[in-house]
């Protein structure tokens, strides 16, 4: 059988990983990270106190390590002489070396030939930075991502990284062996003012344009459109949506900013700070379909006992919370719904974002789904913890770019210390709204 490959090629930061894994996804392929290949490879000469730029040393070194490259079904894998380095990937001093170590051609000979055995086996979407030029050449589904400088930076921050863009370009573009190029066919999609939603329907449309065989019955998961048919709200949940929509909008003058981030097909974490009750059908109004929420145990009494459950409300009690209720969480996440999660547990007492608990890192790393930073402005004055009185105050949601963990990032995020790191980092992403 004859196995085709998609190769996603591109600078740092472009988007390669978060659309690699969104074709694959959809498609049904596998996603094969040729950068962690390489990352991979740094770690072990790093692990061996070698010195980087002693390219004599490096190769002898990958002429007598044994790395296994295989898949799970769904992304990639990679092990050194039976170790997984997948926690150590991102380091910063990985980052600081992956460029000197990729550009050794007796490197990239050993990994490349790793990378076409893939095709033996599986359909794939590989992405990297000479994929379409060197590692599959002949294939004809090519596609170089590519965005503005300051855009890619920002994404770069944002994904917790600090080396700078250019400083990596300039690397991978003057490299003697295999440099990043533009391969011949490639088409090139700049995903500078796209959302991530708006990217992947674009590279569905190229690759529908070269010829990738999409069957007609699976038209509507690649894209993610829904279908005529789909399933409306159920009433109940359609009522308190409008209502509160119609009561948002005419009473506080709500304003969303950011709605180009906004993700509206598949599971998506959606992680807010906690303001007042206000907050779950503010949220909620964004997303035009049924989503879950965590609600204090307490509220579910008398017409609440009924009326919570309804609205996808799932019971948790603050002081002490349970890992039931976030293996509920876990489970519709995986289901394919949108859960809202409010890191800090409890409503603001002053409008600042308060502390959070390391609950909505281990529902991330669990989960595996994108997460949805979203940060609301307004609400607590608009209805104040400790006041039963509505008052008129402005309410202003934005909605931030969403975070899409790479396998590698993934795994690296376990453990009490893991889970820790992931829901700083999506503090962060709130934060900086």
């Amino acid at each position: 059988m004859n196995h085709h490959a998609i190769a996603i090629d591109g600078p740092a930061a472009s988007g390669k990983s978060t659309m690699a894994r969104a074709l694959a996804e959809r498609l049904g392929l596998v996603m094969v990270n040729s950068g962690a290949m390489y990352r991979a490879v740094t770690w072990k000469v790093l692990e061996e106190k070698i010195n980087p730029t002693d390219a004599a040393a490096v190769r002898e070194l990958v002429g007598r390590i044994r790395i296994d490259c295989g898949h799970d079904g769904t992304f990639s894998t990679i092990s050194i002489d039976g170790v997984d380095p997948t926690p150590f990937l991102r380091s910063a001093e990985v980052n600081a070396n992956v460029s000197a170590i990729s550009a050794i051609p007796e490197v990239r000979e050993k990994l490349v030939a790793l990378q076409r055995d893939y095709l033996k086996s599986t359909h794939v979407v590989m992405e990297g930075r000479d994929i379409g030029s060197v590692v599959f050449p002949e294939t004809p589904f090519k596609i170089y991502i590519d965005a503005d400088p300051s855009v890619r930076n920002h994404r770069r921050s944002d994904d917790g990284e600090v080396d700078s863009v250019e400083t990596r370009d300039a690397a991978d573009s003057s490299r003697t062996t295999a440099p990043l190029v533009i391969a011949d066919g490639a088409t090139v999609l700049d995903t500078s003012k796209l959302s991530i939603e708006g990217a992947i329907k674009a590279a569905i449309d190229i690759l529908r344009a070269q010829g990738f065989p999409m069957k007609q019955s699976e038209t509507l998961k690649i894209t993610g459109e829904e279908p005529d048919h789909a399933p409306m709200m159920r009433w109940i949940y359609w009522l308190g949506w409008m209502s509160f929509g119609a009561a948002y909008r005419t009473l506080f003058g709500l304003r969303i900013i950011g709605r180009e981030n906004i993700i509206h097909n598949g599971p998506v974490l959606i992680a807010s700070n906690h303001q007042s009750f206000l907050d779950p059908p503010l949220i909620g109004n964004l997303y035009k379909t049924e989503m879950v929420f965590f609600a204090r145990k307490t509220l579910f009494k008398g017409i609440g006992k009924w009326l919570y459950p309804k609205w996808n409300a799932i019971p948790v009690d603050q002081d002490r919370p349970d890992m039931s209720s976030m293996k509920t969480v876990i489970r519709k996440l995986k289901e394919g719904w949108r859960v809202l999660v409010f890191p800090e547990g409890a409503r603001t007492l002053d409008g600042e974002i308060g502390q959070a608990a390391s609950g909505i890192g281990l529902i991330a790393a669990k989960a595996g789904v994108p997460i949805q930073p979203v940060r609301i402005f307004g609400a607590d004055e608009a209805l104040p913890r400790g006041s039963g009185k509505i008052r008129f105050a402005r309410i202003t949601v934005k909605v931030g770019r969403p975070i899409v963990l790479t396998p590698e990032e993934l795994k690296s995020y376990s453990g009490k210390t893991g889970y820790e790191a992931l829901t700083n980092r999506i503090m962060d992403a709130i934060k900086d709204l």
